[in-house]
């Protein structure tokens, strides 16, 4: 997958989410003009998040028919994953891409991870839970994008996904208070 930059102006200080370490980095804001390329997708899914009320509504899932293999290998997988992020972003990241698309889209693989992670921590794995659901998701590759954003000034940090004109984690209300600083697709 591929990380993006994007940077935040906020009290003439300039913000940028490093790729390598996934520290928020701050700059006085003297190369305020910095262009920044993004692909198509990445436009549409930035102004959802900037246009909310746009999003289209999750329809209702179909469980998907999983072997006992298949949920194990699953498992073992989203549990690498949130192992990993407490050590190294650019790791998650990197093991972020062995994952195979099994899901129709994201909806059915935030649905799995959250089934099968404990839910009394689910709100400090919001990033290996997008990270897994962009990897294991059919539709993700085509229609989806990984924003992590930021609340300033407490530089709180937060990570979802746009997969084709919605938000999928139907239980992630909070990611609507957070400026995306960074794109994953």
């Amino acid at each position: 997958m591929k990380f993006i930059s994007l940077h935040i102006n906020f009290n003439e200080k300039r913000y940028e989410l490093n790729s390598i370490f996934g520290m928020l980095l701050e700059f006085e804001n003297k190369n305020a003009n910095k262009t920044i390329i993004m692909p198509p997708k990445v436009i549409e899914a930035l102004e959802y998040c900037n246009k909310p009320y746009t999003l289209t509504k999750i329809e209702s899932v179909g469980k998907k028919k999983l072997s006992v293999i298949q949920k194990y290998k699953l498992s073992t997988y989203a549990n690498l994953l949130t192992s990993i992020n407490k050590l190294n972003f650019y790791l998650v990241k990197f093991f972020s891409n062995i994952g195979k698309p099994i899901f129709d889209n994201a909806t059915n693989s935030i649905l799995f991870f959250r089934n099968n992670m404990p839910s009394a921590i689910q709100n400090d794995l919001c990033l290996p839970r997008s990270l897994f659901a962009a990897s294991t998701s059919i539709l993700f590759k085509e229609k989806g994008v990984i924003f992590i954003g930021v609340s300033l000034p407490s530089n709180t940090m937060h990570a979802w996904i746009i997969e084709d004109g919605k938000q999928p984690d139907q239980f992630d209300s909070k990611w609507i208070n957070f400026q995306p600083v960074a794109a994953i697709y």
